[in-house]
């Protein structure tokens, strides 16, 4: 019983951690358009900024011509990246790793949502809302940070955090 409802709680933190990414991500890119779409800029510092983009690829716009199968790839790699977040959750798996992971699969979430929400000519053809110009690296959004972090702070953890076994599962008696 016991490891059953460690197993719950770790599968119900990893959804809110998605929920929650996807959420935060889809709000700033909803303020975004709002704030920016007249092509407005908000200067930051120095060499960053807030300016609108719409990014029909993946990371540095590569990938931009494939439409809809990009979407479709980037679909199945976010369907696996959560089917492993919760089968990770509910086999024990430690929880920072899984913490990382349901961040990153949120980041991937809002992502495609925009591909699918956002699509005009074709189904999953729609582009990525990006607005956080930094200027000697690129334009992104908070999906991508969820993203990318979530997925280094697991790579971290996988080289130099404790190789542990999953958490015992317990008896049900």
């Amino acid at each position: 019983m016991l490891a059953k409802r460690a197993a719950s709680s770790r599968v119900g933190l990893a959804a809110v951690l998605i929920a929650t990414a996807f959420a935060v991500d889809q709000l700033t890119k909803s303020w975004a358009l709002t704030e920016l779409g007249d092509g407005r800029t908000i200067e930051l510092v120095l060499g960053a900024r807030f300016e609108l983009i719409f990014n029909p690829g993946v990371a540095f716009g590569m990938g931009s011509e494939l439409g809809p199968p990009l979407a479709v790839g980037l679909i199945v790699v976010l369907t696996a990246l959560m089917s492993w977040v919760f089968v990770g959750a509910v086999r024990g798996a430690p929880l920072v790793g899984t913490a990382f992971l349901a961040l990153a699969a949120g980041g991937g979430a809002g992502n495609i949502w925009d591909r699918i929400s956002r699509a005009a000519e074709t189904p999953l053809s729609g582009e990525v809302v990006d607005f956080i110009a930094v200027d000697w690296f690129a334009i992104f959004n908070v999906a991508d940070i969820f993203t990318t972090c979530g997925i280094a702070g697991w790579a971290v953890l996988q080289v130099f955090g404790k190789h542990d076994s999953p958490e015992p599962r317990g008896s049900e008696t």
